[in-house]
């Protein structure tokens, strides 16, 4: 779904966010969602170590500056909160040009500026109910100056209120507006995934997908659905994946494979000769991190999970930072 860049652009940089997986105002009949709570990211060891590394890019500079002079959004102070849904299309399936998605930003934003932007710069709307849905595709090219894939012709976006804009399908306008009009609170997960999610309280990115509606997915990983949540306790950075799958034997053979690619990457990773003293820092710090990796699960599922220091997941950022930094040109960290 390429026109999710269109609701992707306008949350480029981080701002304050709800704890928690938060799926209100979205339709029900979700096959994925992808969340980020950014609050929590933010105040996380590493959200701030990569908050630092993204300040220091020219192009998420540039992307800030513009949401502010064109829509009035402070980048670090109005955006909140991001949720992405996918839906199957009539088929129940999803596939490239069969499907349709939802995107939610929350924050803090001024309907009218962002209507008055869409109007001054003759960009296509429609009115449904009581909204502006401005199309996506020019909308973003106004914003941005790039001409976005050609996915966002078919999406629209709306300043719904002053805490809540929306990105979503053609097809599904109406119904997402309706939902968000509702704030419906329908039961998008498993209830064993959203158990599973409220438990992470210290988590900030949420993933969850039902796999057996997405051939493609289906047939590269395997697994009928797959969960994911990362996020950070007071000592480590922790991940946590579950994949579940049709058989015994299909999860049986999946965590066989996986702890096979471990053993391999950890004997790649022994191998310094001829490294300088930084880059046989950094093999012997990605080597921690790949034994650190627990691979489980039984019956149907399989799992992975990590639980590795924070401290040397910020030492790892800030040497990625140290070399933009000794990099050309490269603008002073804010």
């Amino acid at each position: 779904m390429r026109f999710l860049l269109a609701g992707l652009i306008l949350s480029l940089s981080f701002g304050p966010a709800q704890a928690a997986l938060n799926t209100e105002s979205l339709p029900a009949g979700a096959v994925g969602i992808v969340s980020m709570d950014i609050t929590t990211f933010r105040a996380s060891k590493v959200g701030q170590a990569i908050e630092k590394l993204a300040s220091m890019k020219a192009k998420d500079l540039e992307a800030s500056r513009k949401l502010s002079d064109k829509l009035g959004i402070d980048s670090k102070k109005d955006l909140q909160d991001l949720v992405v849904a996918l839906y199957p299309g009539p088929d129940g399936k999803v596939a490239e040009k069969n499907a349709s998605a939802v995107v939610l930003i929350r924050g803090k934003f001024l309907p009218t500026t962002i209507d008055a932007f869409g109007a001054s710069n003759g960009i296509t709307a429609k009115t449904v109910g009581k909204h502006k849905a401005w199309e996506a595709g020019a909308f973003i090219e106004k914003l941005t100056g790039e001409k976005p894939k050609d996915g966002a012709k078919d999406a629209y976006v709306v300043a719904h209120s002053e805490s809540l804009m929306i990105v979503a399908s053609k097809e599904f306008l109406e119904r997402a507006l309706a939902s968000a009009d509702r704030r419906e609170k329908s039961a998008l997960l498993p209830a064993a995934v959203a158990s599973k999610f409220a438990a992470a309280r210290q988590s900030w990115f949420y993933l969850y997908a039902d796999a057996s509606k997405m051939p493609s997915a289906k047939e590269d990983v395997g697994a009928e659905d797959i969960s994911l949540v990362l996020g950070e306790n007071a000592t480590d950075l922790q991940l946590a994946v579950a994949a579940g799958f049709a058989t015994d034997e299909k999860a049986s053979a999946m965590r066989k494979q996986v702890k096979g690619l471990q053993a391999f990457a950890m004997f790649g990773l022994m191998n310094d000769d001829g490294k300088s003293p930084d880059e046989k820092a950094n093999l012997a710090l990605l080597s921690e991190l790949v034994q650190k990796v627990r691979i489980g699960g039984d019956g149907k599922q399989a799992t992975l999970d990590l639980d590795f220091p924070a401290d040397k997941a910020v030492q790892a950022i800030s040497n990625v930072i140290d070399k933009v930094q000794k990099a050309p040109g490269a603008p002073a960290a804010k």
